[in-house]
């Protein structure tokens, strides 16, 4: 997905954030305090919508969110012993923070966006059922 249409000062400001907040995350160990810092990478995308508001742009901010909140949810569980299966693998937040740092790096330079934001799907899937029993049958998923 390319949005060219998108004012240089837009992917700026979503850049800027979403370098933030994988700095942030990397600074952080505890996965409660990665998760508020992820929460700003889809949380930038409704101020730019005041600013301009772009399809594309709802896209990526959904995508971003439903991981966010799946993410949590399950983190949630596991903290409150409600999950007993599904555990966070040891590179989950390493690989989230790269693709996020990646799509800043996309947005920057007008590139396709849809290999990244599967990634993001693909990171967040191993956190539901089928997902984890996939990476545990040995599918790279990460």
């Amino acid at each position: 997905m390319e949005f060219t249409d998108i004012s240089p000062n837009s992917r700026k400001i979503i850049s800027d954030e979403l370098r933030y907040v994988v700095q942030k995350m990397r600074d952080e160990e505890d996965p409660l305090l990665k998760l508020f810092y992820y929460s700003g990478a889809y949380g930038i995308f409704p101020r730019v919508f005041n600013l301009e508001y772009h399809p594309l742009l709802v896209h990526i901010h959904m995508i971003l969110q439903i991981s966010h909140n799946t993410i949590n949810n399950k983190i949630n569980e596991i903290i409150k012993g409600i999950e007993q299966v599904i555990k966070i693998p040891p590179n989950f937040f390493e690989k989230l923070e790269d693709a996020v740092e990646e799509l800043a790096e996309k947005m920057e330079k007008y590139q396709d966006v849809s290999p990244t934001l599967q990634k993001i799907t693909n990171i967040t899937y191993v956190m539901i059922g089928n997902g984890y029993y996939l990476l545990q049958k040995g599918v790279k998923i990460l």
